[in-house]
């Protein structure tokens, strides 16, 4: 994140803008296997493994869509004076 923003500052001057994402839980295959394994391991089911991501904000992992729209606005014009920032999408967890 630190990087980001120091190269946000030197990019202005090239016309560049440097933003990040800094996504929670995304719920992709390498996830839902983790889970399964965690689901077998801890429920004795691994087909029970969406029950171990019903405690995150909104009782699910973000899916990729969402975190392609941010990223989609962020390279998009309508995001043209966004430049070393960071956009956390992680629900807002505790």
């Amino acid at each position: 994140m630190s990087f980001t923003c120091a190269l946000a500052k030197q990019a202005t001057k090239d016309g560049m803008r440097i933003v990040g994402i800094n996504p929670g839980p995304v719920e992709t295959e390498r996830l839902e296997r983790m889970e399964r394994a965690r689901a077998h391991s801890e429920l004795g089911d691994e087909t029970r493994w969406q029950e171990l991501t019903s405690t995150l904000p909104f009782g699910r992992a973000a899916s990729p869509a969402e975190i392609a729209s941010a990223a989609a606005f962020l390279a998009s014009p309508r995001s043209a004076y966004t430049t070393g920032t960071i956009l956390t999408i992680d629900g807002a967890p505790e």
